[in-house]
């Protein structure tokens, strides 16, 4: 009877371990979009990273551009570098966005940090995306869109006010006031001065 149940128990086991595996969610995400001028954009998209990569083809299957992106917590791009078909860089993006976490603005800089391209993201009553809109930016006209550096260490006013102005002070100043003599007291129990 011990060798029934031993057989049983090992015929178990095998059985347990020969049924498949659960299968193990990928991280790593790609999809392939044809554009009307033949050309395709070729997207991975890799959670373990946070990171999105598009290669852009013309039609003869060169590679045109390609974009490099880092992903928020929600998996939408924040920043990015854009690369040429040679692979040197040639751009890079900011992704902005409103108080609800949904894109609102993506910039692209040249390597001088000149916008060139800006893309506005709308959102309609019920929170659905309308289409963007794209807006190409001359940077060699001026006024140019470059991207600020906040000092958060110096008093500036808010965005539409202007800061008071500082009126100098023109009044003749008077002679600095002799050292007071200590008493009798302060000179016993104070501190002594450093020679």
């Amino acid at each position: 009877m011990k060798s029934c149940s031993a057989f049983l128990v090992l015929l178990w086991l095998t059985s347990a371990s020969a049924q498949p595996a659960a299968p193990v969610a990928t991280p790593i995400f790609a999809r392939s979009t044809y554009h009307d001028d033949k050309s395709h954009t070729e997207s991975v998209v890799d959670k373990t990273t946070n990171e999105l990569t598009q290669a852009t083809y013309n039609a003869g299957g060169a590679l045109i551009s390609k974009k490099h992106y880092l992903l928020n917590e929600q998996g939408l791009p924040t920043q990015g570098h854009i690369y040429d078909g040679r692979g040197n860089l040639v751009a890079r993006a900011q992704v902005y966005f409103d108080e609800f976490r949904r894109a609102k603005e993506m910039r692209s800089f040249n390597l001088q940090g000149q916008c060139y391209q800006q893309v506005i993201y709308e959102y309609g009553s019920d929170g659905k995306a309308k289409p963007p809109k794209v807006i190409n930016v001359n940077p060699s006209a001026t006024p140019s869109i470059k991207p600020g550096v906040i000092d958060f260490t110096q008093t500036t006013a808010p965005p539409g006010q202007a800061m008071p102005q500082q009126v100098p002070n023109t009044a003749p100043q008077a002679a600095p006031a002799p050292p007071q003599k200590k008493s009798f007291f302060g000179r016993l129990f104070g501190k002594k001065d450093k020679p």
